[in-house]
């Protein structure tokens, strides 16, 4: 591919040309394409792609609407080694789930509870019902968003994930929930009540 010097066209050419050429930024550089035909396949993977992609997207507009839960998948974006929004980093993790579960349950509420545990409301991403998800998620745990342990495993029981005690009464904490290697909660800071 080509970058574009003036004075070819000009210094901020974009659109087609006669379909032949396209003048685009790519990663903040201006350049000159051959123009091509995009393919759309419409096979049964690509499609459950889509679908999966099209759900993860209303999920977040939908049931990940708690600005603390949302904060959560922020700190959990700047932590992942790709620059990113928290929107892109809980899509993408909704994505690898969605495509073979459409029922999978993800948190849309934390709050710190007596007993120095943290309280996680779960719900099923496909229609925003009570989460169900069977099976153990890990609960990790850390002074700083950046070192997580893993503390241990819940399972989900009236919707709701509770952790077991996770640190000492008024203590910050950061709380991430993951099951098959992907995080359903984002990082979660907590302060700790007896």
């Amino acid at each position: 591919m080509a970058k574009v010097k003036a004075p070819f066209l000009s210094l901020g050419a974009s659109g087609q040309l006669a379909k032949t050429l396209v003048g685009t930024t790519w990663k903040g550089l201006k350049i000159m394409r051959e123009y091509v035909v995009p393919a759309n396949p419409r096979t049964a993977d690509q499609t459950t792609q889509r679908n999966a992609f099209t759900a993860s997207v209303s999920a977040w507009r939908n049931y990940i609407t708690d600005t603390d839960i949302r904060a959560a998948w922020n700190r959990k974006a700047l932590q992942d080694p790709t620059p990113r929004s928290g929107f892109n980093s809980a899509v993408s993790g909704l994505v690898k789930i969605l495509v073979t579960d459409a029922d999978a349950s993800f948190a849309t509420a934390a709050v710190a509870a007596a007993g120095n545990i943290v309280t996680f409301t779960m719900l099923n991403m496909d229609d925003g019902a009570a989460g169900d998800e069977a099976g153990n998620f890990e609960v990790w745990v850390g002074n700083n968003p950046g070192s997580l342990l893993l503390n241990g495993t819940a399972t989900i029981a009236a919707s709701e994930i509770d952790t077991a005690d996770i640190g000492d009464t008024d203590d910050v904490k950061y709380v991430e929930l993951r099951k098959d290697s992907v995080s359903r909660s984002g990082i979660t800071k907590v302060t700790l009540i007896a």
